[in-house]
């Protein structure tokens, strides 16, 4: 009996194309810097989809307005936009707490997304995406910083995290209560050259 040809392998369907924005959202940053986001990307954010959803935004009221993001910088701005952009469209998963972050598995691209990030960045990146709520995003960075953490000694997690020590903590404290009590002594010496105030009305 003839061996019979190996039936030929099926290329990979192509990715279907993501859909092409309609208008743009301006986000400003803490810093003064314009971020543009599309209004298909939006929704990953759920803290200024809520907002611009709540005032009725249209195309024409997007690209009059700015909308501040006070305790964002540009920097770490730009980049939860660029990951809400690369998942434009896509449905944003039901929150479990199960899963966040120990059972959470980071997808190819989120991870090489997350690599290319420093210990600091990736710090800034949670606390925005945590106030922004870009559900999935926050989920990655958090298991991102549970893997900093392993294998890391105490004395490395405070480097790591930017943790102060006790002793840290004592020479803080100490330099605040001497800060107050200067700023205190300073304003009753002023009192006493300028003297207390009197009213130059008259009845």
């Amino acid at each position: 009996m003839a061996d019979q040809a190996a039936p030929a392998a099926q290329p990979a369907p192509a990715a279907a194309p993501k859909p092409e924005p309609s208008f743009y959202f301006n986000l400003e940053s803490c810093d003064k810097e314009i971020v543009q986001i599309s209004d298909l990307a939006v929704p990953q954010m759920i803290t200024i989809h809520n907002l611009v959803s709540g005032l009725g935004y249209d195309a024409e009221k997007a690209a009059k307005d700015v909308l501040p993001i006070d305790n964002v910088t540009g920097a770490t701005l730009k980049r939860a936009v660029a990951w809400c952009e690369h998942h434009r469209g896509e449905v944003i998963p039901e929150e479990k707490t199960e899963s966040f972050p120990r059972q959470t598995t980071i997808p190819e691209w989120d991870m090489n997304f997350l690599k290319e990030l420093g210990d600091e960045e990736v710090q800034a990146l949670t606390l925005a995406v945590n106030y922004l709520e870009i559900k999935q995003l926050l989920r990655y960075c958090c298991k991102k910083i549970a893997m900093m953490a392993q294998g890391k000694t105490p004395d490395e997690l405070r480097v790591i995290f930017e943790i102060p020590t006790d002793e840290e903590d004592a020479i803080a404290e100490k330099e605040l209560k001497e800060r107050l009590e200067r700023e205190a002594k300073e304003e009753a010496e002023k009192q006493i050259v300028e003297g207390p105030s009197t009213s130059t009305g008259k009845r």
